[in-house]
């Protein structure tokens, strides 16, 4: 079902490529065993076989995400509207206690078994992972479980996963290495662009809610509600729509520490001190960091994969 091969990164942890040799009960139709996602070494046959068989209920929804795309934003919003927008109880208690991450004990060294974690939660289960479509749980697909696939432009995600992979200690070496190794799909999660091609390719499937981070910073009020009718959930009356925006503003969730996970991450593992989780949340800040020919590389690495599909990176994203 699922085979891996060693890679030699510049991890600070021993790195293997994840490739799931089915995929037959996956709606899109297509070689599933050419498809595959870096992980730690950790991150066994196993653990792949265990989450491949976790069982899924009828009120459950997944956020589904590659890595710093959003993630926590999208678990904020959707477990206020699955919890009757519930402001007190999101002040109270970590995101990540009321939004598991799936696979999270099989990535890094956890007292807590977070499979077994969210087996044991209460429904509605919101549910967050950041795996590829043919690693996540077989039942997903097979029952239609709902799913919010957040996409973002990968300058932006380059340039915040390389400061959120080097500060928590994960990955050593330059920007410049570090872009070399993303296009190459030697960075935890990548391949990025097959994570979310094959999301955006099954975007009309029932089950899911495909949006981009881009969009939900030009009109969040639209994505909200386009959300709540995925979720069948009431929609959200003018003076809540108020206050859950406030909510959700990348200042009160930054300075919120239920949401703003730097001071949860430097109790669990090893970081630098100028570690931030959430660093500036704003479209385009890739232009500050990456020079001129990293950018030119990224815009060939992208048009040479999106061809394929007759997709252009501004089809997703728009013009950045």
């Amino acid at each position: 079902m699922y085979k891996s091969e060693s890679l030699q990164t510049m991890a600070t942890m021993p790195m293997v490529r994840i490739r799931c040799m089915d995929g037959t009960w996956l709606p899109l139709q297509q070689n599933w065993c050419n498809r595959c996602c870096t992980l730690p070494a950790r991150y066994t046959e196993q653990n792949a076989q265990r989450i491949h068989a976790f069982e899924t209920r009828d009120s459950d929804v997944f956020v589904v995400t590659f890595m710093k795309c959003g993630t926590t934003w999208m678990q904020e919003l959707a477990w206020l509207l699955l919890n009757q927008l519930d402001f007190e109880a999101a002040k109270s208690r970590y995101v990540m206690e009321r939004s598991r991450f799936l696979e999270y004990s099989a990535l890094s060294p956890l007292p807590d078994d977070t499979i077994t974690a969210c087996e044991e939660m209460v429904s509605p289960r919101l549910i967050k992972s950041h795996l590829p479509a043919q690693l996540l749980p077989q039942q997903v697909w097979q029952q239609g479980r709902k799913i919010i696939y957040v996409a973002r432009n990968p300058k932006d995600v380059v340039v915040s996963s390389y400061h959120f992979l080097k500060d928590t200690l994960l990955w050593e070496g330059d920007l410049n290495t570090f872009v070399n190794e993303f296009m190459k799909d030697q960075i935890l999660f990548t391949s990025f662009w097959s994570h979310i091609v094959d999301f955006l390719r099954m975007r009309n499937e029932p089950n899911i809610f495909f949006v981009t981070y881009e969009e939900m910073k030009r009109d969040l009020r639209s994505v909200i509600k386009r959300l709540c009718k995925f979720l069948s959930v009431d929609d959200v009356k003018d003076n809540q729509m108020e206050q859950l925006l406030q909510h959700l503003s990348f200042d009160n969730m930054k300075g919120n520490k239920y949401s703003n996970l730097t001071g949860f991450f430097k109790q669990i593992q090893n970081t630098t001190k100028d570690f931030e989780f959430m660093r500036r949340g704003v479209v385009g800040s890739y232009n500050d960091e990456l020079s001129a020919l990293q950018k030119q590389k990224l815009d060939k690495w992208s048009s040479d994969f999106l061809k394929a599909y007759d997709i252009r990176e501004s089809d997703i994203f728009g013009d950045l």
